[in-house]
């Protein structure tokens, strides 16, 4: 038990099969057939939506074939006298196994007799049980965070109390004996400072931190990584957050520089100086890798998608934005005055989703690509036997080939290895209309921020845009992950995608709010001082992510145990720097 908990295949060989030198999400299939004519082997992989069944290899009657499987995902498997390179789902064949899940070091066995009737699909090993490190981790920080607890509570209680008494009772005789001789009041007058939001430093904070921990592998479990296409799963949710978050920001900043008489002229300056130092750094990111040949050197990234969209959204606040907000009278007006002051932005960024939406579904795609197609191209777009590489991102895809050429976009993108796709950039040029809306959604929590003051007024509308958002998501993708209007894309930036994840932005900046500025219950630790240095931790992480001791490599290391304390150990260090530079008080910004 204890063994299988730790993702131990629990002996080295078993039947014949090598257990040991299988790898992460790996496990043993064994193919039989008593069957009096050769067959053809054939598979599908239940993370390819609308795919074919995909030839595999021949099976000769009375031979076994073991093949390595991955696990990560289900399988249909099917032995069938067709021989071709792609079979339709849906034809006749003589043994199938359909949505058949496999564990990691399991070893199966599918196995057709003489007759077509006699399939059947077996375990011969039990996989191990690969969710035991997520456990163990679980348990180990949250006992860190326990302890760090109990000796935060025993140091203010304790030491603070005991050795600071004598001090204040000291100086407060020392300024009594001294506002006896001069007359003057003991009680000094400070300037009344404007507290920071600590709750936004959070949420930015534990944005950057599971960037890192996806980033660094994330254990290699495939619910943290990016979905292959449709989908949400949880490194999708981090790139968004962060650019609703910039969001969020902006408006403070804006209206601050123009009640200190700050020229709007050099506002626009600072703008677009901005702008330009952040898409030059995510360039030079782009050579990270060795990714350094001009003739085929990516040009969009995750910094100048950030770049891109803080210009858009800071020129048209900049252009609308007042530096006294004007006054409402009636009831109605001061509950939406958080909208009403900025309604000549929402029919800005409401005719850019419009562009947006009539460029992807207008835009013709040659190629024979249907206009419209939202999918991933290659296999799931099978015709004449051969898929449709080119067709990936459908007008996405098209426009990014268009101003950029495919020999300048991201070569492997997620849907390559399942969908047998060609090159598309996921921060690509269509995709940062959408990414603009989602700044202003972020905007739109800031303007609340300025507009009401209290606790209660700002909590209902963050719960009220949450709600509202997530109902209008799930709507547009039909609450489903492939058949929806517009699916869940974060390849693409769908709208559905942009709404769903400012559903859940807006909710967590709510909830952490209440946690950290309302009731107090939680300083943000450690995640505040992450967010305090996200542009550092980011840039550092990526420099660093193939560099010791962030990274390493300790024998074989084929189990998700062994790849999530690498993972968590790398994470944990940046973590670390934060709160050595937040204790230093040194903050990086671009």
């Amino acid at each position: 038990m204890g063994r299988a908990f730790l993702e131990d295949p629990g002996v080295d060989e078993f039947m014949g099969f090598d257990l040991t030198s299988l790898g992460v999400d790996e496990a043993y299939l064994r193919v039989t057939s008593n069957y009096p004519k050769e067959l053809g082997f054939y598979t599908l992989n239940g993370d390819c939506y609308g795919c074919p069944l995909e030839y595999r290899t021949n099976i000769s009657a009375g031979k076994e074939y073991n093949l390595t499987m991955n696990t990560k995902h289900s399988w249909t498997l099917v032995l069938s006298d067709n021989f071709a390179n792609f079979i339709p789902v849906d034809e006749e064949v003589l043994c199938q196994a359909s949505g058949v899940r496999m564990g990691e070091f399991g070893v199966y066995d599918i196995s057709l007799g003489e007759h077509s009737n006699s399939c059947s699909f077996n375990t011969l090993k039990d996989p191990v049980f690969e969710y035991g490190a997520l456990v163990i981790a679980a348990g180990v920080y949250a006992g860190i965070a326990l302890l760090c607890a109990l000796l935060s509570v025993a140091y203010k209680k304790g030491l603070v109390e005991k050795f600071t008494s004598c001090r204040r009772n000291s100086e407060s005789q020392v300024t009594l004996q001294m506002s006896e001789s001069t007359g003057t009041n003991s009680t000094p007058v400070k300037p009344s400072a404007k507290p920071r939001l600590k709750s936004l430093d959070t949420f930015r904070g534990i944005s950057i931190v599971i960037m890192i921990f996806v980033n660094y592998g994330a254990g290699q479990y495939w619910f943290l990584e990016h979905a292959t296409w449709n989908g949400l799963q949880v490194a999708d949710l981090v790139f968004p957050w962060f650019l609703w978050i910039m969001g969020v920001c902006i408006p403070m900043g804006l209206r601050s520089a123009l009640r200190r008489g700050t020229p709007r002229s050099k506002i626009l300056y600072r703008i677009v100086k901005r702008s330009i130092k952040l898409f030059l750094l995510g360039i030079v990111l782009n050579s990270l890798g060795g990714w350094i040949y001009l003739d085929k050197y990516r040009i969009m990234g995750v910094l100048q998608r950030f770049a891109i969209s803080y210009l858009v959204v800071s020129v048209v606040a900049l252009l609308f934005t007042s530096a006294d907000p004007p006054v409402y009278e009636s009831k109605a007006g001061v509950a939406m005055s958080d909208m009403l002051q900025i309604l000549p932005q929402w029919a800005v960024h409401l005719i850019i989703v419009i562009g947006h939406t009539a460029i992807t579904f207008l835009l013709p795609v040659p190629g024979g690509c249907p206009t419209g197609y939202l999918g991933p191209g290659g296999i799931a777009l099978l015709r004449d036997g051969e898929g449709s590489p080119g067709c990936i991102g459908g007008a996405a895809g098209e426009v990014d080939r268009i101003l950029l050429t495919s020999q300048h976009l991201y070569q492997n993108p997620t849907a390559k290895h399942v969908y047998h796709s060609g090159a598309f950039d996921p921060e690509g040029v269509l995709g940062c209309m959408t990414s603009v809306f989602q700044v202003f959604l972020g905007l739109q929590a800031g303007i609340i921020l300025q507009t009401h003051k209290s606790h209660k007024s700002r909590l209902l509308r963050w719960f009220t845009w949450s709600a509202i958002l997530g109902a209008i998501g799930a709507a547009l993708c039909e609450a489903s992950m492939n058949d929806g209007v517009i699916p869940l894309n974060k390849n693409l930036w769908s709208l559905s995608f942009v709404l769903v994840t400012s559903c859940f932005a807006y909710f967590l900046l709510a909830v952490c709010y209440l946690l950290v500025d309302v009731w107090g219950r939680w300083t943000g630790a450690p995640f505040f001082q992450a967010g305090m240095n996200s542009i550092f931790l980011y840039v550092g992480h990526s420099v660093a992510f193939n560099l010791f001791p962030w990274h390493y490599t300790f024998g074989t290391m084929n189990t998700h145990l062994e790849m999530l304390a690498e993972t968590l150990w790398g994470t944990t260090l940046w973590i670390l720097i934060a709160l050595y530079l937040h204790y230093k008080k040194k903050f990086y910004t671009v």
